[in-house]
């Protein structure tokens, strides 16, 4: 997995890990397209009790950054 600068900053920020974003794009997730860039998906999982959102490039491989879901991203995972 490769994650570039700008998720790393953001990682320190928000109390991340590497071994989290592992957690999400490994396990039970939602893979949406990115509706403002086509080149990106957004993985939507949850990591003890909490939702997070991961925005990767297109190849599923590397991490833009990663941040707590939204209120209308966490009802597309609780209805999932």
């Amino acid at each position: 997995m490769k994650i570039i600068k700008h998720a790393f900053d953001r990682f320190d920020e928000r109390i991340f890990t590497p071994e989290m974003v592992a957690k999400i794009v490994n396990g039970n997730r939602i893979l949406i397209p990115s509706k403002s860039d086509p080149d990106r998906y957004i993985a939507i999982g949850e990591i003890d009790g909490d939702i997070w959102i991961i925005v990767l490039e297109k190849d599923l491989y590397t991490v833009v950054t990663a941040r707590r879901a939204h209120k209308n991203e966490e009802r597309l995972w609780i209805l999932r």
